[in-house]
């Protein structure tokens, strides 16, 4: 499976521990395309193993990469800091987040009764928790 970034990001992401996610011949993140991302073996706390190539120069790289990371690169801030969202997963530490639930979320209509549609909307949710104890509310 490939998956293109959300949206540009200038030089690499980086984080403390690992590699940056960037290309090495063209010093940028703009161009990486995720190709796999799969558990570390052994498992480790808030990593991903990750497979990625740059469509510029096409460069290959695979190495361990921070959640965090691959959340910036695909996200670009499309989701809440340092979750990474991969189809319809949410990965946090490391590991998919578990459904503990389902909720409604209500929103205003900005233009309210201008618009001829209710001033509120409803939107069903489903609940995410992870082992860490964080937890997000994500439409279904």
């Amino acid at each position: 499976m490939t998956t293109l970034p959300a949206g540009n990001l200038s030089g690499g992401i980086a984080d403390a521990g690992v590699p940056a996610l960037t290309c090495t011949r063209c010093g940028t993140s703009n161009d990486l395309v995720i190709e796999a991302i799969e558990a570390t073996s052994p498992a480790l706390p808030g990593q991903v193993s990750l497979e990625y190539s740059c469509m510029s120069c096409g460069s290959f790289y695979g190495h361990d990469a921070s959640v965090r990371q691959v959340a910036a690169l695909l996200n670009a801030g499309a989701t809440a800091p340092g979750v990474l969202h991969f189809g319809r997963y949410f990965i946090h530490c490391g590991e998919p987040m578990e459904e503990t639930g389902e909720g409604l979320s209500c929103l205003n209509d900005p233009w309210g009764s201008e618009s001829g549609l209710p001033a509120t909307i409803s939107l069903r949710t489903r609940l995410l928790k992870c082992h860490c104890g964080f937890q997000l509310d994500a439409p279904r």
